[in-house]
């Protein structure tokens, strides 16, 4: 079960990023400011990738109460990076530089030995 909850605080993660991405490409703000705020709130893409993190905060805690952090965050954060990196290529169209894939793959490499130490 505990699998399945850091699967699901991932997903809604890596879905949160990508609406949050997705969002902000529409905003038609020039500067930091009031406007760049009321903006972002009236932005469905915005607010529920603001959301999804708000679920995903509370899963995160749940599994922090059942599970170490020197094992929970390094997994979750590395999948999270990885799955960011992946879908932003395939859904946002964003460009992958050699270096990003080799950083990619040691970040897997590093989760592996991370889970292998549980």
């Amino acid at each position: 079960m505990l699998v399945t909850l850091i699967i699901i605080e991932t997903v809604l993660v890596v879905v949160a990023q990508l609406m949050l991405r997705y969002g902000a490409t529409k905003l038609e703000m020039q500067t930091l400011g009031v406007a760049m705020f009321v903006e972002s709130i009236q932005s469905a893409w915005i607010m529920t990738g603001l959301a999804l993190h708000g679920i995903s905060f509370f899963l995160y805690v749940y599994i922090l109460s059942k599970l170490r952090l020197n094992v929970f965050y390094p997994i979750a954060t590395g999948a999270t990076l990885v799955l960011i990196t992946v879908f932003s290529v395939i859904i946002l169209k964003e460009k992958l530089t050699a270096a990003q894939v080799a950083g990619i793959s040691v970040i897997m490499v590093g989760m592996v030995l991370v889970f292998m130490q549980r």
